[in-house]
């Protein structure tokens, strides 16, 4: 993944684990919910290894998974307490990615900051 879109993931994560209710479901076809959140972190990670990694299982293990579970079930079973848990697990993720990737947490904050102020 690039920078540029783990940093994407990182602002809505953070914005997501912040705000109750912030992602709120959104119909998809007739039967099929999803919120916006989980939309964006499937676009992004098609694959599902950032996912998997966060859960801590294999990313053949949790696309295996996908196909008869929905993500909440998943969570569960992977021993998150609640979507907020994973999201908040994930968003410790993203930090550390991009502190590997030479940002310092002054400009992962500033960057948070600047996109939410864009946002609002």
């Amino acid at each position: 993944m690039t920078t540029k879109t783990i940093a994407s993931l990182m602002v809505i994560t953070a914005i997501s684990a912040a705000i109750p209710g912030a992602s709120q479901l959104a119909h998809i076809g007739r039967k099929r919910q999803e919120s916006q959140f989980d939309r964006l972190l499937q676009r992004h990670d098609r694959k599902g290894e950032l996912r998997a990694e966060v859960l801590g299982i294999a990313p053949l293990e949790f696309k295996h998974m996908q196909k008869r579970m929905t993500f909440r079930q998943i969570t569960n079973k992977c021993g998150f307490s609640s979507q907020r848990a994973f999201r908040l697990a994930l968003l410790g993720r993203l930090r550390t990615e991009l502190r590997q990737r030479g940002w310092t947490t002054k400009e992962m904050d500033e960057h948070v900051h600047i996109r939410l102020c864009r946002m609002a």
